[in-house]
C-alpha cells in the first residue's frame, strides 16, 4: 500500500469521527435545550387570534436558520410535513429534531421576503405563506408553504410545501 493511499485512509477515517462527533455534539445541545424549551403557545385558552397563529409560523420559519428555536415550535404531536408531495416530517418530535440538527437546513443562509396570509378565502384555519431562501450554494430557491394552525389550539398540524429553485 502507498504512502498516500495509507494517508487518504487515515484522512477520511479522521473525517468521520470528526463529523460524527460533530453530530453528538448537537445531539447533547439539543438535549439540553429541549429540557429547557417549551412550544411557543400563548398561555391563554382558545380560540387564538390571527396573529397568534401567524406567531406560531413565524417560529417555525425562525428555526429554518437558527437551530436553537427548533424546540420552540409549535408543533402538534401528529404534525407531518410535505415538500413537493414527499412525507418528511413525520411527527413533532421528529420535526423538532429535524430543525435542531439542521441537516437539510443548513445550506439555507436566510429567508426573506416573507409574505403571510392567515385564513385565506375559503381556507379558515389555514396559515399560507409565500418567501424566498438564500442558500450558501447562491442558488435562489422560492417557498410556498400552507399550515393547518387551528383557531382552537395555535399548534401546526400540517406543513405543504411547494419548493421550486431559481
Amino acid at each position: 500500500m502507498s504512502l498516500l493511499s495509507r494517508a487518504l485512509g487515515v484522512a477520511g477515517r479522521a473525517s468521520v469521527v470528526a463529523v460524527g462527533a460533530s453530530v453528538a455534539s448537537a445531539v447533547l445541545v439539543g438535549i439540553d435545550q429541549r429540557r429547557g424549551a417549551t412550544p411557543a403557545v400563548p398561555d391563554h385558552p382558545g380560540p387564538y387570534s390571527p396573529e397568534e397563529r401567524e406567531a406560531a409560523v413565524r417560529m417555525y420559519l425562525t428555526a429554518l436558520t437558527v437551530p436553537a428555536a427548533a424546540f420552540r415550535v409549535p408543533f402538534a404531536k401528529d404534525c407531518v410535513r410535505r415538500e413537493n408531495g414527499l412525507k418528511t416530517g413525520f411527527g413533532a418530535d421528529h420535526l423538532r429534531w429535524d430543525l435542531h440538527l439542521h441537516l437539510q437546513y443548513s445550506l439555507i443562509r436566510e429567508v426573506r421576503d416573507i409574505v403571510i396570509t392567515v385564513d385565506p378565502p375559503g381556507r379558515e384555519g389555514v396559515v399560507h405563506a409565500e418567501f424566498a431562501l438564500a442558500t450558501v450554494l447562491g442558488v435562489p430557491a422560492r417557498v410556498s408553504e400552507d399550515f393547518v394552525v387551528p383557531l382552537e389550539d395555535c399548534l401546526i398540524h400540517s406543513i405543504e410545501a411547494r419548493i421550486s429553485l431559481g
